[in-house]
């Protein structure tokens, strides 16, 4: 049975691929069908609609959000319904994006580092601007030897020139989600750091808001981390989805991933889409 990867970034945030060449890799690679998370923007999913229909391949158009809750706690939404406009709150989210990247920006320049704004554009390919495309300009002045270095010494949490980003709550985050027809799957839930105690606390409560799925099979998950999510998702009647979190040079995971560690198949929209229509 094909597998089905439900969680991939662009270069319409902080990806190497376009949504088209993208869409090319995913089919060339045996895939059923690929979801477009982007970090809070839809601006990739035009691109990788036309490329889906053109190549006769299986897309769902999403996003990915940031949380405010535990570790790093993202939320997928996954379009289902094929949602015509971007939601409000989402638009608003995408312009903080920009100006908090224009802070770090700043800082960086404030740090003596000469560095060209238009050349982070550029290495961003236009789209949504994020910390690895900071990291690949510093890079290229000589400042950094690799995205880690760069992340250690200036951009990560606690470093000169990081700028919090700014996070919805969960229920904000399932209600934005839900009203446009976006599916709310719950992103590498290993990275939360939560026990098994109080994921019993958590899950139920989310589920009442509108979370629907679990990522359950993540590169950052092991065996036992799976058979833990996956244990919750049928106590708790949520979605099981698979997701590379596959990004292109930036994190080195082969878009592959989901193939050869998954067991999801085309059946997790069916499932998604009949919870969703509740």
């Amino acid at each position: 049975m094909k597998r089905l990867d439900l969680h991939t970034h662009s270069t319409a945030s902080d990806g190497t691929f376009s949504p088209r060449d993208l869409v090319i890799l995913a089919r060339n690679s045996g895939l059923a069908g690929l979801g477009l998370c982007d970090h809070d923007t839809v601006e990739g999913v035009p691109e990788l609609k036309r490329a889906g229909q053109e190549l006769g391949f299986l897309v769902i158009g999403g996003v990915e959000l940031s949380v405010e809750f535990s570790g790093i706690t993202h939320v997928l939404g996954l379009d289902l319904a094929g949602s015509p406009e971007t939601p409000l709150a989402l638009a608003e989210l995408q312009a903080f994006r920009l100006r908090r990247n224009k802070v770090m920006f700043e800082r960086l320049l404030g740090l003596g580092l000469e560095l060209s704004w238009e050349r982070v554009q550029a290495i961003s390919g236009g789209g949504q601007m994020g910390r690895p495309h900071l990291a690949r300009a510093l890079i290229e002045k000589g400042y950094c030897q690799s995205v880690q270095e760069a992340f250690n010494k200036y951009l990560g949490k606690g470093r000169p020139a990081y700028v919090p980003k700014k996070r919805l709550s969960p229920r904000e985050a399932f209600d934005l989600l839900s009203q446009v027809g976006f599916a709310p799957v719950l992103a590498h839930p290993h990275s939360l750091g939560l026990s098994e105690g109080q994921w019993l606390e958590v899950l139920p409560e989310w589920q009442n808001q509108g979370l629907l799925g679990l990522e359950v099979y993540h590169p950052d998950h092991g065996q036992a981390e799976r058979r833990l999510f996956f244990g919750l998702a049928r106590r708790f009647d949520l979605v099981i989805t698979a997701g590379s979190d596959f990004h292109g040079a930036v994190k080195r995971v082969p878009i592959t991933w989901v193939k050869d560690h998954s067991p999801v198949g085309l059946e997790a929209l069916g499932r998604l889409r009949s919870r969703l229509a509740k």
